[in-house]
């Protein structure tokens, strides 16, 4: 979400009402437990193939067939510290189907000891990009719930100094709900039809 956007998506705020206001702060939450997933489990994915090829690289220099360089040893620490850059490794001939933007190929993992060391790091490349892409998109999502909460606390505040009631009976009925177990039974099945 970028200027424009964020100017008009701010700008509603203020005609929602509180239960709206409530509602939307509820979806956003859980698209970010869902990006949030995502993100989980593209680190795991880098964290192995990164492994992968430290093992690699160490079982061929344990059998002397490649020499480690020390510049070699500062790459493989760069890349268990911050991961590729794609200027260096990139070799256009990549194992993964990158067209689809956003795809994170979260239900997929590439078959090791088919690929290559360049083909590899290409994949760790491509994921770590994917992951950057979603990291962004998680940071944007708590800066929304963030002014989304911000506008309901001062709400809540004004309310409070007017003199109104700030928790209402559809406040106790939800957290009720919750508390019961059927608030997330009734979204799981909403969900379902």
């Amino acid at each position: 979400m970028r200027g424009a956007e964020l100017d008009e998506w701010v700008s509603d705020i203020g005609s929602m009402s509180d239960t709206e206001l409530k509602g939307l702060i509820g979806e956003l939450a859980a698209g970010e437990q869902e990006i949030s997933y995502n993100r989980r489990i593209l680190h795991g994915k880098i964290d192995l193939l990164r492994a992968e090829l430290v093992n690699r690289l160490r079982e061929r220099h344990t059998a002397g067939t490649e020499a480690i360089s020390d510049a070699d040893v500062a790459k493989l620490t760069d890349l268990m510290t911050s991961g590729w850059d794609s200027s260096e490794f990139a070799t256009g001939n990549s194992p993964v189907n990158s067209s689809k933007k956003g795809d994170t190929q979260m239900d997929s993992f590439p078959d090791l000891g088919s690929l290559n060391d360049v083909e590899l790091k290409e994949v760790i490349r491509t994921l770590t990009e994917d992951e950057r892409e979603i990291s962004y998109k998680r940071r944007i999502l708590h800066g929304k719930i963030d002014i989304l909460r911000a506008e309901l606390v001062n709400r809540m505040r004004t309310q409070r100094e007017e003199g109104e009631a700030t928790i209402t009976g559809e406040d106790i009925e939800q957290l009720t709900e919750i508390l019961a177990g059927r608030a997330a039974k009734g979204s799981v099945e909403a969900d379902e039809e």
